[in-house]
């Protein structure tokens, strides 16, 4: 049998000849259905992970707010919660200019269970107490709620109620909040804001301040804020340290070269170092010279720059607060803080450029011959990059102590700005959940 005569075979056996058009089309019609239930399915499949997906690990829904009525705009910091999930924070924070009440008693929420097409639904996580916290008058605000149990996989809808209105947008006082949603009218006759979160997901982050015994507003104000403020600034200060250790560096190598530059016989003696740096020492190692990765480097001076601060930062944090062991006993932090700025001016640098540039004849190299004295370049470059390394090294000590440093004491004064000036309200009618 020749090839054509075995395919007319075959197409005569499944049906593939001309005289079998229509069942031939049947059988083709139900395979691309079977195939296309088969994508449909595999895609709603997929779409139904995703979905779940989401839900677990999606912690954040709304990342920015506007109140119903005065127009005051903010940010969702995040949602934080404690090693167990039955403690959740959500952490928000209004433009630096918003006037608003600084007074918790003045603040009520509504919390709500939500779908994932945010449709308003119950609270599945029982026995969930609530409490608002104002963080002094650093335009944070946080709505804490304690649950006695882990929190359930669902999204919130929480509600926060402005009683107290400061501002007012007359533009918006008869339009609707753009926030609102259907049928809420509460949002045109309160101000009001809301936030769809989930506190069952795996993408809150955890905070030690909710895993402490008792909740202390100021630390997790650190643990959200603060901390994240203060890296770049111990950053800065370490990057430092590494700069001046190689202007001391330097000041070592280019003072050996008064030894060795000669013309004709003459060379510099060492000049006379202003006491301000002339024992200063920079001990310890970098991260990148640690075994262990962590920066030891420390200043070791018997001088402070007028306006800065002896400070031993590595041994502290802004919570643990640098400024108790700064301030003498007896006097305010305030009035401490205060004085800094009416300090004598540092002279370290005129009494560099006036140092004394004397030749083993006695006499001074920068007084007795000409600055374009070809012959005596040689020392002439000597004393410039020595008086460099001196210069710089003394800038680099002066941020260090009074720009650096005085720049962490700033997160201290505002940690307890919210200590001093924090509010809370934790009573029973702040925070109605609907289950």
């Amino acid at each position: 049998m020749g090839i054509k005569d075995k395919a007319l075979a075959y197409g005569k056996k499944f049906k593939l000849d001309s005289h079998h058009a229509i069942e031939r089309f049947g059988v083709f019609f139900s395979v691309f259905v079977l195939a296309g239930l088969i994508v449909i399915g595999g895609a709603g499949a997929s779409a139904f992970k995703a979905g779940n997906d989401s839900l677990s690990h999606t912690a954040l829904y709304t990342e920015k707010f506007e109140t119903s009525k005065t127009s005051l705009k903010g940010d969702v910091d995040g949602v934080y919660t404690n090693k167990q999930g039955d403690k959740a924070l959500v952490m928000m924070h209004f433009s630096a200019k918003a006037q608003i009440s600084y007074n918790a008693a003045d603040y009520q929420a509504y919390l709500l269970g939500s779908d994932e097409d945010l449709n308003s639904e119950d609270v599945t996580t029982g026995g969930i107490k609530g409490s608002f916290h104002v963080f002094g008058s650093t335009g944070y605000v946080g709505v804490l709620l304690d649950a006695g149990e882990a929190f359930d996989k669902q999204v919130l809808n929480l509600t926060i109620r402005a009683n107290a209105e400061l501002s007012h947008d007359e533009h918006k006082q008869d339009q609707s909040s753009a926030d609102e949603v259907a049928d809420d009218a509460t949002f045109s006759k309160y101000d009001q804001w809301r936030v769809f979160f989930n506190p069952g997901a795996t993408g809150t982050t955890t905070i030690p301040a909710l895993d402490a015994v008792s909740f202390d507003p100021a630390q997790a104000y650190y643990d959200v804020v603060l901390k994240a403020e203060e890296k770049p600034i111990r950053d800065e200060l370490d990057q430092k340290l590494i700069a001046m250790r190689t202007n001391l560096t330097q000041i070592q190598a280019y003072t050996s070269d008064l030894e060795t530059t000669k013309v004709d016989g003459l060379f510099l003696r060492p000049p006379s170092v202003p006491m301000s740096i002339a024992d200063d020492k920079i001990t310890g190692v970098s991260a990148a010279e640690a075994k262990d990765g962590v920066s030891t480097l420390t200043l070791e001076t018997n001088y402070v720059v007028p306006g800065g601060f002896d400070l031993n930062w590595r041994a502290g944090n802004v919570y643990d607060g640098y400024l108790d062991v700064l301030v003498p006993s007896g006097q305010s932090y305030v009035e401490f803080l205060s004085k800094k700025p009416s300090e004598d001016s540092d002279s370290t640098s005129q009494q560099i450029s006036d140092m004394n540039w004397t030749l083993s004849n006695g006499s001074n190299l920068k007084s007795d011959y000409q600055s374009s004295d070809v012959t005596m370049r040689p020392l002439t470059n000597v004393m410039n990059n020595l008086s460099q390394a001196y210069q710089d090294y003394a800038k680099g000590k002066s941020e260090y102590q009074s720009e650096l440093l005085l720049d962490l004491l700033r997160l201290d004064v505002k940690l307890r700005d919210v200590q001093s000036n924090g509010s809370m309200r934790d009573d029973a009618d702040f925070l109605k959940t609907l289950y």
